[in-house]
């Protein structure tokens, strides 16, 4: 959930939700769309002409689908986001160090978006999905992240998002997490031992600007079975403060 407006516009919101089903379904017609959303067929239609116009949409043997317009603006979006110019390269490296899913994540709207994803080829399917969003309070970098927030700031995130249970071992009190961010804030690592998901750890670390200030996070995730001992609770957080350190001092110089 975002802000709301004092005066949402019933048309935008209207195509905003058109958009929105047309990210989930799979070449949805007229008909689909106007079910979804709620609205009539020819609603749709004209929202769906007005896009096709300007090369948002386009139609498919079956029906309707996003252009690749929207990649373009999303890898605008991207590039014009600090952290990743300057932490790429160095993900890149560190997935190939460790053998691990490296992931570069910045928080929007209460929530952590994954900007950068990269993988080996280890043959374990895990998602590299860029822009994925997921909550802050069960992964790696999104402790990471909320470690380095105010106090009022996690609350306020904690009132729209609230603590949902992902996994047997997400966090779900207010006292645990805030316990647990304490301690991240003091080892400087944040640690996902399967919360996100069964079988699956994660190790991240913040990263900030020259004031100190937390713009996003990296880490590392795998299976859980190799992700154990020393591996798990050392040898991966010293790689990762490492790499964040060379990371901050590249963005002063950015």
């Amino acid at each position: 959930m975002t802000q709301k407006a004092t005066r949402p516009i019933q048309s935008d919101e209207t195509l905003l939700s058109i958009l929105e089903a047309l990210e989930t379904a799979t070449e949805p017609s007229i008909g689909d769309l106007a079910k979804k959303v709620g609205v009539s067929k020819s609603t749709v239609h004209n929202h769906l002409s007005t896009l096709r116009q300007h090369g948002y949409v386009v139609k498919g043997d079956r029906g309707y689908k996003l252009s690749l317009r929207f990649l373009e603006l999303g890898e605008s979006v991207r590039m014009d986001t600090e952290i990743y110019d300057v932490a790429r390269q160095h993900v890149d490296a560190l997935s190939q160090e460790t053998q691990l899913l490296g992931n570069i994540a910045v928080e929007e709207h209460g929530r952590g978006v994954y900007l950068y994803r990269t993988r080996v080829d280890d043959g374990v399917q895990l998602s590299t999905r860029a822009g994925e969003v997921h909550e802050l309070h069960c992964t790696a970098t999104g402790k990471a992240i909320l470690a380095q927030l105010s106090t009022e700031r996690v609350e306020s995130i904690l009132k729209m998002h609230g603590l949902p249970g992902l996994s047997e071992n997400t966090i779900t009190d207010r006292e645990e997490l805030f316990a647990e961010l304490q301690q991240i804030r003091e080892r400087g690592v944040a640690f996902d031992d399967e919360e996100y998901g069964k079988g699956l750890r994660c190790v991240g670390v913040p990263i900030l600007d020259q004031g100190g200030v937390v713009i996003g996070a990296i880490s590392v995730s795998g299976p859980a079975t190799e992700l154990v001992d020393e591996k798990y609770s050392s040898e991966i957080p010293n790689i990762l403060q490492q790499i964040s350190n060379r990371i901050e001092l590249n963005l002063r110089n950015y």
